[in-house]
């Protein structure tokens, strides 16, 4: 048990180094710290150019202004255009590269009947684990593919012990917080998004 405690301490340590002190390369799927620090610097002058800093700033206030998570983007003219779409009332993820759907599936979400409901808003994925457990006070379960998106322990990711996904299953028998996802569809997208990728959680209205 202490082995598997200290595994996992581990591995979140090691995607908490990798977010902070070593910014991703660029890529069509994700933020580029590097590219948006030289594209604005105002931005770099105002918060400086550690890739978390930069990456909180874009969530904050650069989507709305308008500007360019990458290189890409900025090319093809048209701010987040590549994010991955969580809608909580339709239990549906899409993943949306240039503004062009390339993959979806069908979800659990948070719990909302033990008000364990995967929160709204924007975010960025900022961990990309091949392999882990997550631990909680109830649970300690193995996952394939870790795609942590909320510093409260939000993420994506595989949940091999569910035989079923979508529909209304999050009403009563959700996750406790995180987004699962079938594990073949969880491995499509680990392998098509990067730390960086910007998550969108929403509810229909």
């Amino acid at each position: 048990m202490m082995k598997r405690l200290l595994s996992l301490a581990l591995s979140c340590m090691i995607a908490f180094i990798t977010v902070i002190l070593f910014p991703v390369q660029a890529f069509a799927s994700g933020f580029d710290p590097v590219y948006y620090a030289e594209r604005y610097p105002d931005v770099a002058a105002a918060v400086g150019t550690s890739q978390q800093a930069l990456i909180n700033h874009y969530l904050t206030f650069g989507i709305g202004e308008g500007r360019y998570q990458n290189a890409a983007e900025e090319a093809a003219g048209t701010p987040l255009n590549t994010y991955i779409d969580i809608n909580l009332t339709t239990q549906h993820v899409v993943y949306v590269l240039d503004g062009n759907p390339v993959w979806e599936s069908d979800c659990v979400s948070g719990d909302v009947s033990k008000r364990r409901s995967t929160p709204t808003g924007v975010y960025a994925v900022f961990g990309h684990v091949a392999g882990t457990y997550l631990t909680g006070p109830t649970w300690h379960n193995w996952v394939d593919y870790w795609m942590p998106f909320t510093r409260g322990g939000c993420g994506l990711h595989d949940a091999t012990w569910r035989r079923k996904f979508g529909g209304e299953i999050y009403k009563t028998n959700g996750s406790h917080g995180c987004v699962n996802l079938p594990h073949d569809k969880a491995e499509e997208l680990f392998n098509m998004i990067d730390i960086g990728t910007v998550v969108i959680v929403h509810k229909d209205e």
